[in-house]
């Protein structure tokens, strides 16, 4: 279809085409429609804090308190409340607030596009997924617990292949943006939370994806961040200094037992720098992981950074080792290391008391 340079611009603003989408060329009118949308969705917020100040800040305390990870950082707490209460919770008359303001604001929007795509925020989608691709400002990300596609729009190019994303999905056209903003992480990141997401959606009362993030959005948030800070503490094994292999192996079999014994990441970071540094001064022959893991769990207790009081006799059976080897190991590393775990041991009694 041919238009006139004077004729009335196809886009519904009211102005002539020369005035209008005439002067835009190609893909730049996909950047117009970004920038007007992103003004609309501030707009929404403003609109949010200004017109239901009451209703959210109503919810917003008990919450607070509620979620003890996500309140260490206010602002991510903020806005992962905001995106969670403008899109999902119920005002009067069924309404919810992005609703209301869609309603409310769509017939003033002068730019038909841009019009038709706010009007369509109200099939929003929550989502957590994997990014597969990126091209330029686009990225494909695809969800990992129904496994669609989505394309996703984004105000500047983004390099973020193989990182963890989630956040609420606003449609634009054929493809997305996400309401305020994503939340991404790093893709070492990706195999916990994944798990993570997985296993709260499959422990939920909630039988479909949506109805599941509506109502537990919060509780994901939370769950992730709680993940990203404990995963701060964890020592990365590859990146000290090792005199040999063995002594690197024995490193991740310390982490994996201690894992596996339910230690805290904290204590688990520490018993692999003792053994870092016990090795860097030892440089001991290692032929069975288990006895050092072992010994150094055993040393850690008696110094009371553990709260287990288990047996040598019970450690050496746990790990298949005979008990004079443990009592051997044990006395051979708290030689080198007791002026290392005084120290910890201190301050680890006037935590609690």
């Amino acid at each position: 279809m041919s238009i006139g340079r004077n004729d009335l611009c196809l886009c519904g603003s009211g102005k002539k085409y020369k005035k209008c989408c005439g002067k835009i060329e190609g893909a730049a009118i996909l950047t117009v429609l970004v920038e007007e949308c992103s003004n609309v969705q501030r707009e929404l917020i403003d609109y949010a804090m200004e017109k239901h100040s009451v209703m959210l800040k109503k919810q917003f305390q008990p919450l607070l308190e509620e979620y003890e990870t996500l309140r260490k950082n206010e602002q991510v707490f903020l806005v992962t409340f905001e995106i969670w209460a403008i899109l999902t919770q119920v005002l009067k008359g069924n309404e919810t607030i992005l609703t209301e303001f869609v309603k409310r604001r769509v017939p003033s929007i002068t730019r038909k596009r841009t019009a038709e795509i706010v009007a369509s925020w109200t099939d929003y989608r929550f989502m957590a997924g994997i990014i597969e691709s990126c091209e330029g400002n686009m990225y494909h990300v695809r969800d990992l617990l129904t496994d669609e596609m989505y394309t996703v729009r984004a105000l500047k190019s983004v390099s973020l292949e193989g990182a963890f994303v989630t956040g609420a999905l606003l449609p634009h056209e054929s493809d997305y943006t996400f309401f305020m903003t994503d939340f991404h992480f790093e893709p070492a990141r990706v195999g916990a939370m994944t798990k993570a997401v997985q296993e709260l959606y499959e422990t939920s009362p909630y039988g479909d994806t949506q109805s599941f993030f509506k109502n537990m959005f919060m509780t994901v948030m939370d769950r992730l961040f709680t993940l990203y800070e404990e995963q701060q503490n964890v020592v990365d094994v590859s990146a000290l200094t090792w005199l040999k292999d063995a002594h690197r192996a024995t490193a991740e079999h310390i982490v994996e037992s201690f894992e596996q014994e339910k230690i805290e990441q904290p204590i688990v970071q520490m018993a692999v720098l003792l053994w870092n540094y016990y090795c860097s001064k030892e440089d001991p022959t290692v032929r069975k992981p288990e006895v050092f893991t072992a010994a150094l769990l055993s040393l850690m207790q008696s110094y009371s950074i553990l709260d287990q009081e288990d047996s040598k006799a019970a450690i050496a059976s746990r790990y298949s080792i005979s008990a004079s080897t443990l009592s051997k190991r044990l006395k051979e590393m708290e030689a080198v290391l007791q002026e290392k775990l005084k120290p910890e041991a201190e301050a680890d009694q006037a935590k609690q008391q």
